[in-house]
């Protein structure tokens, strides 16, 4: 059986890959910080038939990054796709003038080093074994630049740079990297719980469209299972 991993797995699109992977034959480890959210989340995939584990992580912690990764392997050998997709909104973006460098390098785990980290621990093995697919949800703004949004899209675009030279090494074995650079905003995310709340009252309501998180899941699938290119815009 195929096996999906879902680093910051949450109640949007981690919910939803995990549903769309999971009716397609895979089974699925959640990776997240938040116990509850967890047994949520597995309780309603296993309501599907769907075979689940889930891990607890924060995923700014390298030591428990390693120890997750260590205990997936263990107990379903290296995973065919891994999805990173951490919706963090503990704290507000930080604007392109407001962002020295001290406060660039506390966003910097969850958008840059974290993935980075969990890719160089599983590719190798990928390539010699010539599939796998690791996938990484990030913000539109790394293509079109908001200033509103640089704490997030300065060290996402490192890591899109990142995702196109792996590709230049791992394409060739059967592996896929890719970033889903998602426009929208995601239905039952804890961003549009945020947005909805007044948070951004200097946004106007009709000014950022939304999606559900089941239309990126589908895009997810695609980017794991065809020879599709490392950028798709959502």
């Amino acid at each position: 059986m195929p096996h999906l991993a879902v680093f910051g797995a949450g109640p949007a699109l981690g919910l939803s890959a995990a549903l769309r992977f999971g009716r397609a034959g895979y089974s699925v480890t959640l990776i997240a910080r938040n116990a509850e959210t967890l047994e949520r989340l597995r309780a309603r995939l296993a309501a599907e038939g769907i075979e689940v584990d889930v891990l607890l992580a924060d995923l700014t912690d390298d030591a428990r990054i390693d120890y997750a990764l260590a205990e997936l392997r263990a107990a379903h050998g290296l995973p065919d796709v891994v999805v990173y997709s951490p919706g963090d909104v503990s704290r507000l973006p930080v604007d392109a003038l407001s962002l020295d460098a001290d406060t660039l390098r506390s966003w910097l785990p969850i958008n840059l080093t974290t993935p980075v980290r969990i890719m160089h621990a599983l590719l190798p093995a990928m390539a010699a074994r010539g599939s796998g697919a690791v996938l990484i949800a990030a913000g539109g703004s790394v293509r079109e630049p908001q200033a509103a949004l640089a704490s997030s899209s300065v060290p996402q675009s490192a890591l899109l740079n990142y995702l196109h030279s792996i590709d230049q090494q791992v394409r060739p074995t059967g592996v896929r990297v890719g970033a889903l650079l998602i426009t929208r905003l995601i239905e039952n995310s804890a961003a549009q719980q945020l947005f909805d709340s007044g948070h951004f009252a200097t946004v106007e309501p009709d000014a950022i469209q939304r999606v559900h998180p089941d239309v990126l899941a589908e895009d997810l699938f695609a980017m794991a299972t065809t020879d599709a290119d490392v950028e798709r815009a959502a």
